[in-house]
């Protein structure tokens, strides 16, 4: 099979013995394969990249990279930390171990800030599945992941120290402080939370403007 040549400005295609120099152009003709991509092609690479940025594509739904696991299992740990484990263990005027959930239905109604923030924390994190949307959701995770660190030390600061007509004795239980180190930890997270940007390929060069002009004229 004879060799290709290509026009180097309209890419017009010849026989290696047809001809040595385009008719139209008057350039002389250069092999197919050593020519750079033509204006198409340059014009449908750079479109193709621009729709199909790696940080833009969609994860599947149960992917636990880019710290959606980390923060969905503090997430969790923080309800579940919630409402099972004792935050208090309370011996006078009377006896009771509470929960913040306990703590909550009370005359405390404020705690229930950090559990909401909880929950919602974890329909962000699930209905964000690019790396886009992660990073972008980043603010908010963190406020609502330091609710319950906040509240607690407002609960510690505001704690009952007794009267000389009322005697209170209690002590923090671990419950308290898991929930405190959970919510330190889930700032952390929500901080990371989609990692770093992917390392995206080069973009491909379009032609300027002048150029590209002059080839569609």
């Amino acid at each position: 099979m004879s060799r290709l040549l290509a026009c180097p400005f309209c890419r017009e295609l010849f026989d290696a013995a047809e001809a040595e120099q385009c008719p139209q152009c008057e350039i002389a003709l250069a092999p197919l394969e050593s020519l750079p991509p033509s204006y198409d092609v340059i014009e449908e690479e750079a479109a193709r990249w621009e729709q199909n940025s790696p940080d833009d594509a969609l994860r599947p739904w149960f992917d636990l990279g880019q710290g959606r696991g980390l923060l969905l299992g503090i997430a969790l740990a923080s309800l579940l930390s919630f409402w099972l484990a004792p935050w208090v263990d309370i011996t006078s005027p009377n006896t009771a171990v509470r929960s913040g959930y306990s703590l909550a239905r009370g005359p405390i109604g404020w705690l229930w800030g950090g559990a909401v923030a909880w929950g919602v924390s974890l329909a962000l994190v699930l209905s964000r599945r690019s790396i886009r949307q992660m990073r972008g959701v980043r603010p908010i995770l963190a406020l609502f992941a330091a609710m319950t660190a906040s509240e607690i030390t407002l609960l510690l600061c505001l704690s009952p120290r007794g009267s000389p007509s009322v005697h209170y004795a209690y002590q923090w239980a671990w419950g308290l402080y898991a929930s405190l180190a959970l919510s330190l930890a889930g700032v952390v997270a929500a901080i990371r939370f989609g990692g770093a940007l992917p390392q995206l390929p080069p973009q491909p060069a379009r032609l300027p403007a002048r150029e590209r002009s002059s080839l569609l004229h």
